[in-house]
């Protein structure tokens, strides 16, 4: 006798499924509570440490309100939130484990090798990590704003606290003058990483997404294939009207708050990137670029008293010099419409600097660069300001040229061997002749000096030995000493007439030049270049100065020496 089995209904089966999502969100309840409380209880435990107000707000205030939050939270968990908050937990779990001292650190050294230095590098590899942390918390959780949630949180407790509170304590000049902290572009700062963080990690999460679709949801369909072939589900036959209202209603409800949700993430989306967009000086010159300002220092007289006296009907001196932009049109480059910029000292628009004439630095940038690199990143006119005001060195104006030519490749601040783009002859014929008849300066080569960084290093260095009876002085900072690139035509004589170290040699005019060399012990292949360099200088009996400081290829570096080279500097 053949023994028939029941058919498991539709309606059963929804109840068993109904049973264990109502476990999966009793469970996920308690879970968000327990977690929460401990939480706070550890920033409880934190604070009774008695902490610096500053670690207070980064750190311990931010967890109990996450811990708020979550109690908050966890009171209204609902079913269709049980995947996003799932998305939530993996990706801070695997937040933890990306941003572990082995992982993060281990990618921040392979940066760093690559040729940055380590504030850049530590930045790029947060927001590579937190990509990762959102992309694995949507490909196991299956939900993008679960994972754009924790890779948030994890960027800020494992990056951004730990910056800002680094960059809330007291820095120094080199000269060891306090310089105040910009608090507004701290907080603009704070925003536009946020805003990366945040791009990066809705690029991991749409990853992740489009992952788990390749990867999980052929599993998923299989196990259902068994699950329908052996548990033998058959439809029920009965039609189910009941409740046909109300799950249109729930429909129309739920199409409604997708279509506002989808608003709301393209307005978030434009909004972040908006934000970003400022977050260029970021990566070309530091992340903690013009986060401080100049020191308030106290200006300096020599003046005896009677001279006090004297001029006490003079108008005052102002504490800082004043920043002109400036055009030329460069017969050199064919009549081309060139900007720079001009550094005039504290003296030079008062009564009593009218008849006063003042040496010149002209200061050139590095690749990618352009003419105001060294105001923002360098410090160039703050550290004159400072010296000035200290009574340290005279005063003196800066140039900032811009030396980029032709797209496709690098000016190296050179005459391009088709001498089609005539750089370097701009700078030591154009430029000095339009400043000379401008400004009050003194136009003697012991007068004059000419300096840059990297490849402002090179051209510095090989516009002074070319031009000797323009320029006295030579400033090379991080900068090489044979010519490399496209622009010289690949032709082996030419590139020879434009390497330091193949011309100084036999260019005995450029004997005379006052030389200050700088590098960085961790800056190669440019520290064992310009120590090759000063061999060379040895063996000629040509003096120099040599500053080394230990670190990277770096803006930091590269204050510091120029900040030294400036009081280094002796005109006439």
């Amino acid at each position: 006798m053949t023994i028939s089995q029941a058919p498991v209904s539709k309606t059963a089966m929804s109840g068993h499924k109904t049973r264990f999502m109502a476990l999966a969100v009793f469970v996920l309840h308690w879970y968000i509570r327990v977690i929460s409380l401990l939480l706070i209880g550890y920033a409880l435990f934190l604070w009774g440490k008695h902490p610096p107000l500053v670690e207070l707000w980064l750190n311990e205030g931010p967890l109990v309100a996450l811990g708020l939050a979550g109690i908050g939270v966890s009171c209204g968990v609902k079913e269709n939130w049980l995947m996003g908050t799932i998305s939530l937990f993996i990706a801070l779990f695997s937040g933890f484990l990306l941003f572990s001292d082995g992982v993060i650190g281990g990618l921040t050294s392979t940066i760093i090798a690559i040729g940055l230095d380590p504030l850049r590098a530590q930045l790029i590899a947060a927001l590579v990590m937190t990509a990762g942390t959102a992309l694995l918390g949507a490909a196991l959780g299956r939900r993008k704003l679960g994972a754009l949630l924790g890779a948030g949180i994890i960027f800020w407790f494992a990056y951004l606290a730990s910056f800002i509170q680094l960059e809330l304590q007291p820095t120094r000049d080199p000269g060891g003058n306090l310089e105040p902290l910009n608090s507004a572009a701290l907080v603009h700062t704070s925003f536009v990483m946020v805003s990366l963080a945040l791009l990066c990690a809705f690029i991991g999460a749409a990853v992740g997404v489009a992952l788990a679709e390749v990867l999980w949801d052929p599993l998923y369909r299989f196990a259902q294939f068994l699950w329908q072939r052996f548990i033998n589900t058959r439809a029920d036959a009965t039609p189910a009207y009941k409740g046909v209202t109300r799950h249109n209603h729930s429909d129309r409800a739920r199409t409604t708050l997708d279509i506002v949700g989808s608003w709301l993430g393209a307005i978030m989306i434009l909004g972040l990137l908006v934000t970003a967009s400022g977050s260029s000086d970021l990566f070309i010159f530091s992340p903690d670029v013009a986060l401080h300002l100049a020191p308030n220092i106290r200006q300096v007289t020599h003046q005896n008293t009677h001279q006090r006296q004297k001029n006490r009907q003079d108008v005052p001196i102002p504490a800082h010099g004043t920043i002109v932009h400036e055009s030329v049109t460069s017969a050199a480059l064919g009549g081309q419409q060139k900007s720079f910029l001009v550094y005039l000292p504290p003296s030079y628009n008062t009564p009593q600097g009218q008849a006063k004439r003042y040496p010149t630095l002209y200061l050139l940038h590095g690749s990618p660069g352009a003419d105001h690199d060294w105001f923002t990143a360098g410090k160039a006119d703050q550290s004159a300001d400072t010296l000035i005001a200290l009574g340290k060195i005279p005063e003196l104006i800066l140039i900032l040229p811009d030396g980029n030519g032709r797209s496709g490749a690098t000016s190296e601040w050179g005459n391009s061997y088709d001498q089609q783009q005539l750089i370097e002859t701009y700078v030591a014929s154009d430029l000095v002749k339009y400043v000379d008849q401008k400004y009050r300066t003194l136009a003697q080569p012991s007068s004059r000096g000419i300096g840059g960084l990297s490849m402002g290093g090179f051209g510095a260095l090989n516009i002074a030995v070319h031009h000797p009876e323009i320029f006295g002085t030579v400033i090379s900072l991080g900068g090489y000493y044979h010519a490399e690139g496209s622009i010289w035509g690949n032709n082996a004589a030419y590139i020879q007439q434009n390497s330091p170290a193949d011309v100084f040699p036999s260019r005995k005019l450029a004997w005379k030049l006052h030389i200050y060399l700088g590098a960085a012990t961790k800056d190669e292949p440019y520290f064992t270049d310009t120590k090759q360099f000063t061999h060379e200088l040895d063996r000629l009996h040509v003096p120099y100065h040599l500053d080394i400081q230990n670190g990277y290829h770096s803006w930091s570096i590269w204050q510091t020496q120029m900040y030294n080279a400036l009081l280094w500097l002796h005109w006439g």
